[in-house]
């Protein structure tokens, strides 16, 4: 009956969106034909170029918007400036005009100009855009466009889309092109986990580690826009296959200061607050953020049910019981920079963040034989926790030039990510089955250094050669610690194994040659990447496992663009990508907090290469957004995830034993019917296919769909209305598949003090109480699943405050070092807090 409910609620919602996206297609054509046969005979071409009034260059990609000089409210022309300033445009009307100007980070030129009736054409020649050119008295409107597209990426603009003044980036990333987030808030970009998130073109920490509560608890009106680089370029590493969702911070602030207090609590026991400062004193600038929050997810079901067709005698395995979760999380972040001249700058970053979840689960365990006999039976209770954090620090360099975009940059990056896990095992109760105490414990981290080097210069206006060269250290390390309670002896002994201390070293030495050209409605960029690595492992307690190895990988990346009448955009991109596992899928340390499912990394795994193709289709109109992207990518050696079952207990690792191959269609739509009344659409159909190489026959295949819809109504007195909703089918796997999820949600927010003071309440799944989620694996010797549960209806308020003001710019460096290359823990990126061994075998 909730399935029902939430279902009909989401179809209404698709049912409005599709009534007002026609009904807006419908006033923008009739719009369209009246102005069409208002005087077709008499048509004078406007013509103008948009120049920066202090260098003299020209502004491309500037917004134009033509009124009735007695009607300035009302656009009846907007259109963009191409890649030189240019633009040009048709009106039939004679009278009194008035042409606005709009860029960012410039104030509005207004321009007033008349058309007589013998007039053919007006040149407004070079319209220098200023602070000082400001025509007063005069309101001009203009619908800014949320979403932007460039030759290897999409902005979705944060700041421009009024809900970042109440929501955090997490629930903001849900508007996004290309971005779905499904119930458990794990991210997807094209209905792929394998991408990076950056936080200022920086990979950060702070973010890898724990994405959905990093940006969780991050409010969304400290961003500026959100990046999707779908064609990741040579300048950047190897890095994952699907791309990059590069996180902006807002950097306009003006010298002086500005801050921004918020807090928020829930239903469910959880509530968090942060802080923002950004300052400027003469050529010093400093912007920083610190968050806290405390999460809680309260008792639910939990249970798992395995059939085991290899072993008569351990056919049936069951567990059946309650889980709960809850911790404490928090971060900052601190950017600091000094301008030693107007053509030197030093730039230094860090960031720290850390948190602890501690887990409680009791399960009721039984086996059967294969003619329903009971085998064993036991109770078992885990407590775990999970302390978790890392630290970042980078430091830069950058040196400008009297030539425009020449550019020079040197960058030191430290990174720290430590990961520890404790748990605590007691079986009792037990019938034919040994009663049991054991604590284990794992200590594990990367450490990273990394040093890199960037040139980039224009060559004739239209060309850009930009090339670099990097050096990486990263060092992964595991210590285990193992023991269990002998109740004959009443003392604790402990338990080693080969795998309780194991340590990796990659070396990688990298370079990188680019080619951008611009040539009016045309782009092109092409690049090549080059890394040598080299791998060194060892194993303290046992030197006959240690090994090393060395590869060279030649990756390449090329974009075709092109853009029509500057609403229409095509895009053809090809890529290359790899992804180095790791310490999550390296540490071959056993999980064993259920004696049933044991899992491990594995040390041997090899990097990914994959290979991706897309063709990208967008339109920009005043009103309407759209994009559309097609994309094609495989991969020979996926890392997979691998159960087998020996005896009665399920051991898991990992193995690069995947040949994946997936398509994927990917829509976006978001329009404004009306100047309060905005909604949007966002839609992936994926079908993937994955083989197992290694000739063991395993194989799965199907399709994905996930949609996601929102809609938002601006109300008089700074009120706002939001209803937003998704829904997304099953995903499979190499051994079987997981569940897929719906979901709804409304929202009311009011601002006051000229939105510097906001407020929100919101509720969650209002017609379910609890999620339910599983996850099945099937094989030839087995099949399992598990099922889970969480609650879902919530209810949250939130409140910020922004005060202060700005009055210089604050100067960043343009390059850093990005490092996208490792395969994070597929539970990192759903949110949770990571774990031991490899990640969990259920």
């Amino acid at each position: 009956m909730q399935f029902m409910k939430n279902s009909l609620l989401f179809v209404v919602l698709l049912f409005i969106v599709n009534t007002l996206s026609s009904n807006a297609q419908v006033i923008e054509n009739n719009t369209n034909k009246k102005s069409e046969n208002i005087n077709p005979k008499f048509n004078v071409l406007i013509k103008g170029q948009v120049i920066d009034s202090l260098t003299n260059e020209t502004i491309p990609y500037a917004t134009i918007n033509i009124t009735r000089a007695d009607n300035p409210t009302k656009p009846i022309k907007m259109l963009a400036s191409n890649e030189s300033g240019k633009f040009e445009t048709i009106l039939n009307i004679p009278g009194n005009y008035l042409l606005a100007i709009n860029s960012t980070g410039k104030k509005m030129l207004v321009k007033p100009f008349t058309i007589a009736p013998a007039d053919k054409e007006i040149n407004l020649e070079k319209l220098p855009v200023s602070d000082s050119q400001v025509l007063g008295e005069v309101v001009v409107t203009a619908y800014k466009p949320l979403v932007k597209v460039d030759l290897d990426k999409i902005t979705y603009s944060i700041q421009d889309d009024p809900d970042s003044k109440t929501n955090n980036v997490l629930e903001m990333l849900r508007k996004v092109p290309m971005v779905t987030i499904d119930a458990q808030d794990k991210i997807e970009l094209k209905g792929s986990s394998s991408f990076k998130i950056h936080l200022d073109g920086k990979p950060s920490n702070l973010i890898t580690n724990n994405p959905a509560q990093v940006l969780r608890s991050m409010p969304a009106n400290m961003i500026k826009n959100i990046e999707v680089i779908t064609d990741p370029g040579a300048k950047y590493d190897a890095e994952g296959v699907t791309g990059i969702i590069n996180i902006i911070t807002y950097k306009q602030p003006m010298g002086g200061y500005t801050a921004n207090f918020s807090g928020g609590v829930n239903a469910l026991g959880g509530y968090d607050g942060g802080a923002y400062l950004s300052m400027k004193y003469g050529k010093l600038g400093f912007t920083g953020n610190y968050n806290y929050s405390h999460f809680r997810n309260p008792e639910s079901n939990y249970d798992t049910y395995r059939e085991n067709y290899t072993n008569d005698q351990h056919r049936y395995l069951f567990q059946d019981g309650k889980n709960k979760y809850e911790g404490d999380f928090q971060y900052g972040y601190g950017e600091l920079s000094y301008e030693i001249d107007t053509l030197n700058l030093i730039s230094a970053n860090f960031n720290l963040m850390g948190g602890k979840g501690t887990s409680k689960m009791n399960l009721d365990v039984s086996e059967q034989d294969i003619n329903k006999n009971n085998v064993y039976s036991y109770k078992q209770s885990t407590e775990g926790d999970n302390t978790f954090g890392g630290s970042g620090f980078n430091l830069d360099y950058q040196r400008t030039f009297k030539k425009k975009d020449e550019l020079l940059t040197a960058s030191y990056r430290l990174g720290l990510s430590p990961n520890d896990n404790n748990s605590e095992t007691k079986i009792d109760e037990a019938v034919n089955f040994p009663e049991s105490w054991q604590i284990s414990k794992n200590n594990a981290s990367d450490k990273e250094h990394a040093f890199q080097l960037d040139y980039t210069t224009p060559l004739a206006k239209i060309h850009t050669i930009e090339g670099g060269a990097k050096y990486i250290i990263r060092l992964n390390e595991s210590e285990g610690d193992r023991s269990r309670y002998d109740y004959t002896t009443e003392e604790w002994k402990p338990i080693i194994t080969d795998n309780d201390q194991f340590k990796y070293r990659y070396d990688i030495l990298a370079a990188y040659l680019g080619y951008n050209l611009r040539f009016k409605d045309y782009g092109f960029k092409a690049g090549l990447r080059m890394e040598d690595t080299k791998i060194e492992a060892d194993y303290p307690l046992n030197t006959d496992k240690n090994f090393d190895t060395e590869y060279f990988t030649l990756v390449p990346s090329g974009t075709i663009t092109y853009r029509y009448k500057m609403v229409h955009s095509f895009r053809l991109g090809y890529n290359m990508r790899v992804q180095r596992p790791g310490i999550w899928y390296l540490n071959p340390y056993s999980s064993s907090t259920d004696p049933k499912y044991i899992s491990r990394g594995n040390p041997d795994l090899d990097v990914e290469k994959g290979h991706n193709i897309s063709l990208n289709y967008s339109v920009f109109k005043p009103k309407i957004n759209m994009n559309v992207s097609l994309n094609y990518g495989f991969m020979n050696n996926s890392i997979q995830q691998v159960t087998e079952v020996i005896e009665d207990v399920s051991y898991t690792t990992y193995k690069n034993i995947g040949k994946n191959n997936q398509t994927s269609l990917n829509v976006y739509f978001n329009g404004n019917l009306t100047k309060q009344f905005r909604f949007y659409v966002n839609g992936t159909l994926a079908y993937m296919d994955i083989r197992a190489n290694n000739g063991s026959g395993l194989k799965n295949h199907g399709f994905y769909e996930n949609i996601t819809a929102n809609l938002q109504y601006s109300l008089p007195h700074n009120f706002r209305i939001m209803l937003n909703g998704g829904i997304a089918s099953p995903r499979v796997n190499l051994q079987g598949e997981s569940s897929g999820y719906h979901y709804s949600a409304l929202g009311l927010t009011k601002s006051m003090l000229n939105n510097k003071l906001n407020f929100s309440l919101s509720v969650s799944s209002p017609f379910e109480k609890y999620r339910d989620y599983y996850s099945e694996r099937y094989t030839s010797d087995e099949f399992y699943r598990m099922n889970s549960q969480y609650v879902a209806r919530n209810i949250s308020f939130r409140v910020s405050y922004r005060f202060g003001e700005m009055k210089q710019q604050i100067k960043k460096a343009q390059r850093g070092i990005n490092n996208d290359d490792t395969k994070a823990s597929e539970s990192s990126n759903s949110g949770s807090s990571g774990g031991s061994g490899g990640g969990s075998g259920q």
